[in-house]
């Protein structure tokens, strides 16, 4: 049995199939996705149901399933950021495919996902994890959506360690833990054009930072001439990583 990560699919279905192949994933892993499964790509949907029905894989919420949580789950925001899901942060395609499915599908799903958790710590080997779309905050370790409030899931899925535009930027924030930190959220290829001394930034490759890890292949951007993005497997047990070019 091998335990995989996988970050910010962004509804690239067949691209996260394609993944599962490469890896010879069975039934005897297990997949951890964290976060951001949805918008952008045309299927995200069809990423959710598929992770939901198999039961050798989770998912962590990211800010996009946040966005989406709160858009069609608490009828009391009345569409609050709204906008930001469906027009910012190209969600639109994802709320179109929710539309089409019964109403139980619907319930069925959203049920699912807002009990999801947020972050997820466990040993595997001699090592302990901490599974995060992209930010840390240890009073939310190992609790699900629907138990934090919504301005603490907002600081676990939105916050970040690689962008400057937030005050939690500071790549040693983490130095103190015993945890591997694996988390998403920010490209890697931007990150690595930010951070690193590297000559070829453009690479799909994960990227280490003391002990963080990040996994986001950078499905975000879409399929560009620029940037040599999709998405990456980090198999746990052993740290060996796993790229498939979108």
């Amino acid at each position: 049995m091998a335990v995989y990560a996988v970050s910010d699919i962004h509804g690239y279905y067949e691209l996260f199939i394609s993944g599962l192949d490469k890896i010879n994933f069975t039934d005897g892993d297990f997949l951890w996705c964290l976060g951001d499964s949805i918008d952008r790509g045309k299927d995200g949907i069809k990423i959710l149901q598929h992770i939901m029905v198999h039961d050798n894989m989770d998912l962590i919420i990211g800010n996009h399933e946040l966005m989406m949580l709160n858009n069609l789950c608490n009828p009391a925001n009345n569409g609050i950021n709204q906008s930001l899901w469906l027009d910012t942060n190209e969600g639109r395609v994802t709320y179109e495919q929710f539309a089409l499915l019964s109403q139980e599908e619907r319930a069925l799903l959203l049920n699912w996902l807002s009990s999801r958790y947020v972050i997820k710590t466990f040993e595997l080997g001699n090592r302990l994890f901490c599974l995060t779309h992209s930010y840390y905050n240890d009073k939310c370790n190992n609790k699900r959506f629907f138990e934090l409030s919504y301005s603490d899931a907002w600081s676990v899925t939105w916050s970040s360690i690689w962008r400057e535009d937030f005050l939690t930027h500071a790549l040693d924030i983490y130095a103190d833990y015993a945890y591997t930190f694996i988390n998403g959220h920010v490209p890697v290829q931007q990150v690595r054009r930010w951070y690193s001394n590297e000559n070829e930034w453009n690479k799909l490759e994960s990227f280490y930072r003391n002990n963080v890890i990040n996994i986001d292949g950078g499905c975000a951007m879409g399929r560009s001439n620029e940037f040599m993005n999709g998405i990456i497997f980090l198999r746990l047990d052993d740290l060996q990583e796993f790229g498939i070019t979108l």
